[in-house]
């Protein structure tokens, strides 16, 4: 994900784009606190980007708001894309957030009777550090046809003690994707996959068995859907497996003093 920092006089304005998510959220909420330890009380986060945000990371916006109301300041939300909006919607959190339609009326909202115009949002500063993804790659194995398909790309949404769950857009634009009718429980994949961590990235390469294969937002349109399969590790090294657990055991304990 890449977040852009743009100034209108006393707020800050944040500019989210790409996938708010547990891999990323320690990173990011360090620069926002730090913006908050510094003086900065009046925020504006542009989310017309942001395709995605899971429930650590919008838990992490719930208790900033707070904090920020208890300081004395706010957050409001501008330019919401639909997948956000209805994530608040489904969750009922639709109140908590005072959100606009721009990002000029977000900012009018602090500056009260001033006209600030039209606000260019492009060049700003963002921290090359933050741009990263957690990408997948995979593909099916054990028979002929499976074995023959090249590597796929995913995205992991959650990393678990026992496995992860991933998400697959199907490309259907040349009729039915040759991969998703794998994609069934039971079946093996082969799995390959960088994870940053606090201190240093691991690689991992492993197989692992599909429990379960379901539908999820794809982000901005409605209409559209992507495959979220739940996978349970197999073979997988030793080390490796004390990696991940260990790092979900602390993502646990961080995700714990947001509630």
């Amino acid at each position: 994900m890449k977040l852009e920092k743009h100034r209108y006089e006393n707020v800050v304005i944040l500019k989210f784009t790409g996938e708010f998510d547990t891999f990323n959220l320690p990173a990011f909420s360090e620069r926002i606190d730090r913006m908050i330890q510094s003086g900065d009380n009046q925020f504006v986060f542009d989310l017309r980007l942001l395709k995605f945000i899971n429930s650590a990371a919008l838990g992490y916006l719930i208790k900033t708001s707070k904090r920020l109301q208890s300081e004395g300041g706010q957050m409001v939300l501008a330019r919401p894309s639909k997948f956000i909006k209805k994530t608040l919607t489904t969750l009922g959190l639709d109140d908590v957030f005072k959100m606009f339609e721009s990002v000029e009326a977000g900012v009018q909202h602090f500056r009260t009777g001033e006209d600030v115009g039209e606000i260019q949002l492009e060049g700003g500063e963002y921290d090359e550090a933050l741009t990263g993804s957690v990408p997948i790659l995979f593909r099916p194995s054990g028979t002929e046809e499976a074995n023959a398909l090249p590597n796929q790309v995913g995205r992991i949404v959650t990393l678990y003690e026992d496995g992860l769950l991933f998400r697959y857009e199907p490309d259907h634009d040349k009729g039915d994707d040759p991969v998703e009718k794998f994609l069934n429980a039971g079946q093996t994949l082969k799995l390959k996959f960088r994870q940053p961590f606090a201190v240093k990235e691991y690689y991992f390469e492993m197989s692992g068995q599909i429990q379960e294969v379901s539908k999820m937002a794809g982000g901005d349109d409605d209409d559209t859907t992507v495959d979220a399969i739940r996978v349970r590790y197999e073979d997988i090294k030793d080390d490796d497996r004390e990696h991940l657990e260990q790092f979900v055991r602390d993502q646990e304990s961080w995700k714990s003093e947001l509630s």
